[in-house]
């Protein structure tokens, strides 16, 4: 069973709470913009700024984490169910899918084939991907789910800034 347990304080201190299930709203839960530290057991999950799922976001794998960058600042969370399985997914570099176009299978260092901080729209055919504002997992993320097609960055101020992409792997 995935769950996420979050804590209001650095070091997994201060009031916690258990979720096994997606939390569209964590002011009800009395969680809103007050995550320091969490854990995270078996499935990835994904924490938005925004109620609802929209926002920015960043995804969490299964481990613990004692400090975060971003800290308190989620609004709602989602426990990755996608099949993991087959990633694949199409960069294009203008938006609604127009100019050059790259379809990768695996984690890519944008740079590396010429395609850093072009991308402008996608197409996920497969698995769970993770676009990354800059190289080795760095800065803002984008978590874009199997058959989700994102026709613009530019509503998302994702546009032109991807650096690296990798696709979420399942468990061994």
């Amino acid at each position: 069973m995935s769950k996420i347990i979050v804590y209001t304080k650095e070091g997994f201190q201060g009031r916690t709470a258990e979720f096994k299930n997606n939390v569209h709203d964590l002011e009800e839960k009395g969680f809103n913009k007050v995550i320091s530290s969490l854990k995270v057991i078996g499935a990835p999950w994904v924490a938005y700024y925004g109620k609802c799922f929209v926002g920015k976001q960043r995804v969490f794998e299964e481990g613990e984490y004692p400090v975060l960058e971003d800290k308190a600042m989620f609004s709602s969370l989602k426990v990755v169910t996608a099949d993991l399985g087959n990633p694949e997914i199409q960069l294009f570099e203008h938006v609604n899918y127009g100019g050059r176009d790259v379809t990768l299978y695996q984690e890519t260092n944008l740079h590396n084939i010429n395609f850093s901080d072009i991308a402008s729209s996608h197409k996920v055919k497969g698995g769970v991907w993770v676009l990354y504002e800059y190289i080795n997992r760095q800065g803002r993320q984008l978590v874009s789910f199997p058959g989700e097609e994102i026709s613009s960055y530019l509503p998302i101020s994702f546009n032109d800034i991807a650096s690296h992409v990798r696709p979420l792997l399942p468990k061994p």
